[in-house]
């Protein structure tokens, strides 16, 4: 006869656990790629609206609009102006593809 507790599944680990894997964030433009590196998190504007991404978001593409893209890397948080493009979200990498993109 099996044990019940050992067919429970194996606990999850949470998302917002501090050794999960860190987001990769490209931010790219005809220009070059203005940004490339590790954040905690990303807030971009979306078509719809402002979207957050997380490490281990859910695939997705998105339509951008103009406005300021914010990505926090501990305390620091690093801006940028974008305009049209379109974004694409994996759980570890974020890639913001725009008309154009500067540094604000």
């Amino acid at each position: 006869m099996p044990n019940p507790d050992s067919s429970s599944p194996a606990p999850r680990p949470s998302p917002l656990a501090p050794d999960r894997a860190p987001l990769l964030l490209s931010v790219i433009s005809p220009a070059g790629t203005l940004f490339s590196g590790p954040v905690d998190s990303v807030v971009f504007p979306a078509w719809d609206g402002l979207m957050g991404i997380l490490p281990g978001h859910a695939p997705l593409l998105a339509m951008l609009r103009p406005g300021t893209v914010k990505a926090r890397t501990g305390d620091k948080i690093s801006a940028f102006h974008i305009t049209d493009g379109f974004a694409d979200v994996r759980p570890t990498l974020v890639r913001l593809i725009a008309d154009s993109a500067t540094a604000v």
